[in-house]
């Protein structure tokens, strides 16, 4: 629903931007639609020794853009980490610190592998 949402805010932005001169509204669509799939993302990585995921993707919380960021480690961590922030990068980051808080309360790694990730 979240994303219906933010698609039919995106096409209402590109029915109201005025025609410019030399440029059409057909020349502005690959550029906008480009900003918003690169809103999504998520790809692998190994952390401390194991193959983990994560990704972020936009959601829209009392009509403001936030970003929520899941990690996860399929086959070491029966859990993920989550977080909502207003930064992309931010949601990734602190998916990973709330990911770290759990494995360490679970004693799946130790406090000085922890306390890397969970230092401001």
């Amino acid at each position: 629903m979240r994303f219906l949402v933010g698609f039919l805010v995106a096409l209402s932005l590109i029915a109201l931007v005025p025609q410019c001169t030399g440029q059409g509204v057909q020349d502005l669509i690959p550029a906008l639609v480009q900003r918003i799939v690169g809103l999504w993302h998520s790809d692998e990585v190994e952390f401390m020794g194991h193959s983990c995921r994560y990704s972020q993707r936009p959601t829209f919380y009392r009509w403001e853009l936030y970003f929520r960021g899941s990690m996860w480690c399929p086959g070491w961590a029966p859990f993920t980490g989550r977080s909502m922030t207003r930064s992309p990068s931010g949601a990734v980051e602190h998916a990973t610190r709330d990911f770290v808080e759990k494995a360490l309360q679970r004693n799946l790694i130790t406090e000085d592998d922890a306390r890397i990730w969970l230092e401001d």
